[in-house]
């Protein structure tokens, strides 16, 4: 049977380098029921990203007499994106009990292991990805390797307060960052990357700190111009950030010369340590960019609720909002606190609602990890939406994705730095409260750095 390539453990970077700016005008949102495609059974309704509606059929799929593998499949699948852990479960493991045929079988148990990791049980995420590569989908051998180091270790474990204050840089580069302390003794400034789906340091500050090494396997991430990163995983004893100290922190660790970037002047800007999703999935995070200070509150299981509202969601274990396009929704964008500028998805403009009446230019510079560069095309008068507000940027660079990827683009601080942002992990909701309705500056594209790190495999 031809197997099923699946997408794996990932990382995205998006800290970025550059100098020139641009205006980008904050104004209410407002999207009209007809701007709003519907889908007209779940598994549609995932793909045009209307969430809300999908995870409310529940209750519908739940009294119905006669279920089916692939009917309770599509609402495990739209709760897991959701967030919404134990209905997903119930669900995909009632798919299970059908038994779907062999392919279907393979795509709930990757599911299910999705859904485990997410959860912190490396265990159970072990077990259901060796039951879904059994079935035919393709499993990294490093990623079954790093699940059975994770397994039975209990992982950010927290003392302290349950909120916790720590004053924040986010200049030169415009990406907010903090202070942290590793293992009690060595500090260093941690970029919050909501963008990163791990906690990724350098390879010196690994060895200086040290960091435990979780086994001799290595990983390879995938960098914004397609190049091949390689990188091996550690587990920190404690990492501190204010009054709050965790436990058991795994980490990613990426050669020195790929946690660099070109800023102002062609200065280099090093990077040694980036507070990835795996960690802040953990809290509700307030970024305060008036005050320039974030706070941390650490959420327990009986804060894990999601609202009906909600706008926060999972895709192959990175944070995706629920965005509109030109006063149209709805269209899923990445959540990147570590990206300078906001980005579109260049494989993904033609099934956006932007009206290209000029060839798009190829003048904006992309710069990955490691001071790769390449030019890219942007489009010009663009809106986009989140919560209750939109920026009309004057000018948008693309990024050239894989073929797996489906959102349409990346939210970046261009756009988050006009407001305090609340990402709260327990209601799956961002929040928005404007620091001020104006034209303020963002970042030009002509001069902008890209995301960093990629998906290492497609589906």
């Amino acid at each position: 049977m031809k197997k099923i390539n699946v997408l794996l453990l990932l990382a995205l970077l998006g800290v970025a380098c550059a100098s020139l700016y641009s205006d980008v005008q904050i104004i209410p949102l407002t999207v009209t029921p007809a701007n709003i495609e519907r889908g007209t059974d779940i598994a549609s309704m995932i793909r045009k990203s209307d969430l809300v509606r999908a995870v409310s059929l529940a209750p519908v799929i739940d009294q119905k007499q006669n279920q089916s593998a692939t009917e309770l499949a599509a609402i495990g699948k739209a709760e897991l994106i959701a967030g919404r852990y134990d209905d997903a479960r119930r669900h995909l493991r009632a798919a299970l009990q059908l038994e779907p045929f062999r392919s279907t079988y393979a795509l709930i148990a990757w599911d299910l292991s999705q859904l485990e990791y997410m959860a912190n049980n490396y265990e159970a995420s072990l077990e259901w990805a060796h039951i879904a590569s059994e079935h035919g989908v393709v499993v990294r051998r490093w990623h079954l390797d790093y699940l059975a180091a994770m397994s039975h270790v209990n992982v950010y474990q927290a003392s302290g307060p349950r909120s916790t204050w720590v004053p924040m840089r986010a200049s030169h580069p415009d990406v907010p960052r903090i202070e942290l302390k590793i293992n009690g003794t060595k500090n260093t400034w941690g970029i919050i990357d909501s963008g990163a789906v791990m906690c990724i340091v350098s390879e010196n500050f690994a060895i200086s700190t040290p960091v435990r090494t979780l086994g001799d396997f290595r990983g390879t991430f995938s960098g914004l111009l397609g190049e091949p990163i390689p990188v091996r995983f550690g587990m920190l004893q404690t990492l501190q950030f204010g009054e709050i100290t965790l436990t058991n922190v795994p980490v990613a660790v990426m050669p020195d010369d790929k946690m660099k970037f070109l800023v102002s002047g062609k200065k280099e800007f090093r990077i040694d340590f980036l507070i990835g999703a795996n960690l802040l999935k953990e809290f509700k995070t307030e970024i305060d960019f008036r005050r320039n200070a974030v706070t941390f509150t650490h959420l327990t299981s009986a804060d894990k609720h999601p609202v009906a509202d909600q706008n926060l969601y999972i895709d192959g274990f990175r944070p995706v909002v629920r965005g509109a396009v030109n006063r149209h929704g709805w269209f899923l964008f990445v959540l990147d606190t570590g990206s300078e500028v906001t980005f579109l998805n260049e494989k993904q403009i033609d099934s956006l609602p932007i009206q290209l009446l000029a060839p798009k230019v190829h003048n904006a510079m992309l710069q990955g990890l490691g001071g790769t560069q390449k030019h890219g095309p942007k489009v010009e008068n663009v809106e986009i939406g989140l919560d209750r507000w939109s920026g009309i940027f004057h000018n948008l660079p693309m990024y050239e994705s894989l073929e797996a990827e489906k959102t349409s683009g990346i939210i970046g601080e261009n756009f988050l730095r006009n407001f305090v942002v609340t990402i709260d992990y327990g209601k799956m909701k961002v929040e928005l409260n404007p620091i001020g309705v104006w034209s303020g500056p963002g970042i030009s594209p002509d001069n902008a750095t890209a995301p960093g790190v990629r998906p290492v495999a497609t589906p």
